[in-house]
């Protein structure tokens, strides 16, 4: 045996298992290179849906606090129905993404009568 070989597993000196593990390797590399993650275009994440019997009171007025850094954009705070009412929710700051716009939260009413809350998300431009 080589002085070099010492102390490695056979199968690290043996030609043939070299050949092996490399067309493996590479077989394993070929099978994940399909595996791309594409970006999500229009809504990346819809919560759950949120319905409420009566419509939501009139957006309230708010005075955003001074920007974190001057590229983030508002996002206004909206009504959201919980335990049985209508909750408000603060707007916050966040920051901007590349090649997206924010789509702001709504309240859609349906055929029924019943008001279903639409959650913000950013969408790609």
């Amino acid at each position: 045996m080589h002085q070099v070989s010492q102390g490695l597993p056979s199968f690290m000196v043996n030609p043939d298992m070299k050949r092996i593990l490399l067309a493996a390797a590479l077989a394993g590399c070929v099978a994940l290179s399909g595996c791309i993650v594409a970006p999500v275009h229009g809504r990346p994440y819809a919560g759950p849906v949120v319905w409420a019997p009566v419509a939501p009171p009139p957006l309230r007025v708010e005075t955003p606090p001074p920007p974190p850094h001057r590229d983030y954009l508002w996002i206004p705070g909206y009504w959201h129905w919980e335990t049985n009412q209508h909750r408000w929710v603060d707007g916050h700051w966040e920051a901007p993404r590349e090649h997206q716009h924010w789509e702001p939260h709504r309240w859609d009413r349906d055929e029924g009568g019943r008001w279903r809350l639409r959650e913000g998300y950013w969408r790609r431009d």
